[in-house]
């Protein structure tokens, strides 16, 4: 295959647009061996075929930036009913209208420091969110790509996880930062520690009051298992205990789990499981934008100790949240 065949065939293949005369497998092992060609036949990356200016490098380097776009509009994503997304490299803007008046929560990284901080917004202003360069490695990925210990959705997967990572983390910390003296919320919708059933209802027809919507609640598993307590066991409650790990309603009210991830290079949970949202249906307080292109940079063989040649692709993203419709949040849940 030709490179711009290779591309278009991986490009369909990330975005599940799989020929019906083909299984997906079938068509990942093709494209594996035609990337394989393109590094001259070796099943080893090697520097005299991965270069900038070679057609191995520029597909790789077309590839990673619609592999983390499908992967933030993937209802896999933990927090993807939680995410309102802009792709500046689609013509997009990296504006987002705040309704009423709120606080705009940012957290952002440079040079490697996270910093949160809140923007008072006025009503109707429109709040931008400014992306900052994040890089991830992919040496070892395609490595394993073109030796064959991986297919090509798994190196998909790899180079996706690692963003994954750093855009979950950071919306959380957003998220996080919200309380009680955030404008547009007080005390009734931000709370902390002790919390029974009949608190925890009246929470919710707050935020429904307030919004005139019906409201779901989000948190991890453990979390989602402190409601209910008071609640009388039944054959039902217990087929969702057995098939969910929670009840999937809090007295006709939906809920929905975050999956669990570890703090990058960690063990660590990155989500609290004593945290609980309320939050009304289409509500999407958190705020990623990806900023224009993405580009590789070569590292010096002299960089490493091993003297191997490293690859890292940066990539500018901004991620936040933005309160303008009220919700609410219980945490340190006792």
């Amino acid at each position: 295959m030709e490179r711009n065949e290779i591309l278009s065939v991986a490009i369909d293949l990330i975005k599940g647009n799989v020929d019906n005369k083909f299984s997906a497998k079938k068509t990942s092992e093709e494209l594996v061996q035609a990337i394989r060609d393109l590094n001259g036949g070796d099943t080893k990356l090697s520097v005299k075929n991965f270069y900038r200016g070679s057609e191995l490098y520029a597909l790789v380097e077309e590839l990673i930036p619609v592999i983390i776009d499908e992967g933030i509009k993937s209802e896999n994503n933990p927090l993807f009913d939680l995410i309102e997304y802009r792709n500046i490299g689609y013509g997009d803007e990296a504006e987002f209208t705040v309704e009423g008046e709120g606080d705009f929560v940012v957290a952002d990284a440079a040079a490697g420091i996270r910093d949160v901080r809140r923007q008072k917004a006025p009503a109707g202003f429109s709040v931008k969110i400014t992306p900052a360069n994040k890089a991830i490695r992919i040496y070892e990925a395609l490595g394993r790509l073109l030796s064959g210990n991986v297919d090509f959705m798994k190196f998909v997967d790899s180079v996706w996880k690692a963003f994954e990572k750093y855009i979950v983390e950071s919306a959380y910390e957003a998220l996080k930062s919200i309380t009680s003296s955030t404008a547009g919320l007080s005390a009734t919708y931000v709370k902390s520690g002790s919390m029974t059933d009949a608190a925890m209802l009246a929470l919710i027809e707050h935020v429904e009051a307030a919004t005139g919507k019906v409201v779901k609640i989000i948190g991890t598993k453990a979390a989602l298992r402190k409601l209910g307590s008071s609640v009388t066991t039944s054959a039902e409650l217990n087929s969702d205990l057995y098939n969910l790990g929670f009840y999937g309603k809090f007295y006709g009210t939906a809920c929905e789990y975050i999956r669990q991830m570890h703090k990058a290079g960690t063990e660590t949970f990155m989500v609290d499981d004593d945290a609980l949202w309320v939050v009304a249906g289409d509500e999407k307080p958190i705020k990623v934008v990806l900023g224009g292109e993405g580009y590789m940079i070569d590292r010096d063989v002299n960089d490493n100790a091993d003297l191997t040649k490293e690859y890292v692709y940066m990539q500018p993203v901004g991620v936040g949240a933005v309160v303008n419709e009220k919700f609410g949040y219980w945490y340190s849940i006792a």
